[in-house]
């Protein structure tokens, strides 16, 4: 169902067709552009809110304006309008929507008690495979502190299933006392498991009953006369006391695991701020900016608790939020279903949880004004690298080029983009060089340029600066190229770095432009040298990975694939089983045949084919 209105007539957007029942509404411009996507328990009386000017805000009357054409969907209940809401937005990326993108940086500590001798691990994907995540952490520095920390109290294997399951004797860790050396048998399953036992109570915040456990086996070991081990629990005991020190000068907020949420909103530009709270202490946080917000708070703060917690790791008791949800209790019913538990998403009024949502605002509120402040700098910087080259139009979008080969071998090329001086990593492009042969720099730049010029001109899709990695000639072959595609008004730069003089003199970068004999050398610690060297440096570090994996699958494919038999799946299955071509090559005729896919008489001709390859 749908309703319009004629773009010559300032008449509100009729609502009499819309149903009072629930469902999600979707908002398009003049051109079917969906502009945004909402949802209500009641969609005729949410659309009213709209077009009576209930909601008195410049921003939403500012949509409306732009509004041409409403559809409605309707579903039988808010928890179905909630989740269609959350496809509806993957689907239509609406402009004014708060949109997550897909999120691959959650870092948690994982630790699953059913395999034989589990070890913790620092993961940023949570699997459901029965193992315990906690965090989510900021970083991967503190999740590693805190398994530091924890590898000294509770002494689990650090190695990976592979390495345990070949070594012949102890290792360092095991020397240092970090490692009860499960490896070569020196502690049974029963015993390791009660290590495991005691690193879930220290995750789980349960140190009290921790201590009180260690001290019981305090006794036991100085009753059975064994005071060697006695004192080992002991300095244990003494760690783990040390340790969790600090955390009672937290405040007591009830047991609940949280996640605090606060925002801060200026204009059109919001910054949401989460903080972690796991066993009643802070252990990080994150924020997430987003701009074009013409829509109440309260219905964007709904969709993006949705979109978060369907990719975030761990969902914690007790959600705090900084203003009240019209469907809190529809979406906790959501999250309790996705979690198997009950969750609470309340909105404090007074207390100590009204505290840590007004530290999350305020948080939110620093972490707008050093974005803020960040991206005025980068606007700075950008405008003067329009002066410093006398550009005709602003550096928006900056594409940098740079080709990577030794002696012309495997010879790549790679595409960095950066926009309003950050960079788009999806926009990346590597490219194979197919016509330049041997040590051709010249001819590879000529071809990148030629395919991805040849492709941006069909899309439209061209950008306000090239950015060259090489000195003059480089450019040259750059701007002979852009000729023949008909863009000699692209702007074209090349970047290149003097080299040092060996008398502490330090190498300097130099940009050459077309029309210039002589390089231009800005400041070298000014905001244009700091940009468009980063560039440059990103587009380097994009080019020789690729170059370096395109050499690491000719070694493979010269050392496994060319054998008889031996496909991508029996080498990849090899690999799995040895880790490496020179451990397949050590290994015997009974090992070899023991990898899942390999026959004796396949494993004889692997082993006899790695030998002559020698």
């Amino acid at each position: 169902m749908a309703c319009s209105r004629d773009k010559q007539r300032a008449d509100p957007i009729p609502v009499s067709n819309a149903p009072a029942e629930p469902g999600c509404y979707i908002m398009r411009d003049a051109s079917g552009k969906v502009l945004y996507v909402g949802k209500a328990r009641n969609l005729r009386a949410r659309l009213r809110n709209y077009t009576n000017d209930t909601d008195s805000r410049y921003s939403v009357k500012y949509l409306m304006r732009r509004v041409a054409h409403v559809e409605f969907l309707v579903v039988a209940s808010e928890k179905e309008a909630l989740l269609l809401e959350n496809s509806l937005i993957k689907t239509h990326k609406p402009r004014y929507n708060v949109r997550l993108r897909d999120d691959k940086n959650y870092i948690s500590i994982r630790l699953n008690p059913n395999e034989p001798f589990p070890r913790l691990m620092v993961v940023r994907k949570h699997k459901n495979d029965g193992a315990r995540y906690f965090g989510p952490y900021h970083d991967t520095h503190a999740a590693r502190k805190t398994m530091k920390q924890l590898q000294r109290l509770v002494p689990l294997r650090v190695c990976s299933d592979h390495v345990m399951h070949n070594r012949a004797r102890p290792c360092i860790y095991h020397q240092i006392k970090q490692c009860l050396a499960p490896c070569v048998g020196l502690i049974n399953e029963d015993d390791y498991r009660r290590q495991v036992n005691q690193a879930l109570l220290i995750l789980e915040g349960r140190c009290a009953e921790l201590k009180g456990e260690l001290r019981d086996r305090i006794r036991e070991l100085a009753e059975q006369m064994r005071f060697e081990e006695a004192a080992l629990v002991r300095d244990r005991l003494h760690d783990l006391e040390v340790t969790v020190a600090p955390q009672r000068a937290i405040v007591r907020t009830g047991a609940r695991d949280k996640d605090v949420f606060g925002y801060c909103l200026e204009g059109q530009f919001m910054e949401i701020q989460v903080l972690y709270y796991r066993n009643n202490a802070m252990i990080g946080g994150n924020s997430f900016s987003f701009d074009h917000i013409e829509a109440p708070i309260p219905e964007l703060f709904s969709s993006f608790l949705l979109q978060y917690y369907g990719s975030a790791p761990v969902i914690p008791q007790e959600i705090l939020v900084p203003v009240k949800l019209e469907e809190q209790k529809v979406l906790s019913d959501l999250l309790s279903e996705k979690k198997g538990a009950k969750i609470i998403i309340k909105r404090p009024q007074k207390g100590a949880l009204k505290s840590l949502v007004e530290l999350a605002n305020k948080n939110a509120k620093q972490a707008f004004t050093e974005k803020r402040g960040a991206e005025k700098a980068l606007q700075d910087a950008l405008e003067r690298i329009q002066a410093l080259f006398l550009l005709s139009g602003f550096p928006r979008r900056i594409e940098c080029f740079d080709v990577s080969t030794i002696q012309g071998n495997k010879t790549v090329a790679a595409m960095a983009v950066f926009e309003n001086g950050k960079p788009v990593k999806q926009r990346y492009r590597r490219y194979e060089i197919r016509d330049s042969g041997g040590q051709d720099d010249f001819g590879a730049m000529r071809e990148v340029l030629r395919r991805r010029y040849s492709r941006a001109i069909a899309e439209n899709e061209l950008p306000d600066l090239v950015l060259i990695d090489g000195g003059k000639g480089h450019l040259s072959v750059a701007v002979k190229t852009l000729k023949t595609l008909a863009l000699e008004s692209l702007p074209c730069v090349g970047i290149a770095k003097a080299r040092a003089t060996g008398r502490g003199v330090a190498a300097h970068e130099r940009f050459y432009i077309p029309n210039r004999m002589n390089p231009i050398v800005p400041p070298q610690g000014g905001a244009v040298v700091r940009l468009l060297a980063r560039i440059r440096d990103e587009a380097h570090r994009f080019a020789i990975t690729y170059h370096r994996l395109k050499r690491k699958k000719s070694a493979f494919a010269t050392a496994l694939l060319e054998l008889p038999g031996i496909g991508p799946a029996r080498a990849r299955a090899l690999l799995k089983s040895f880790g490496s071509v020179q451990r397949i090559r050590a290994a015997n005729v009974e090992q070899l045949a023991a990898v899942p896919g390999i026959s004796g008489k396949l494993a004889q001709e692997i082993a006899d084919g790695l030998r002559t390859r020698k």
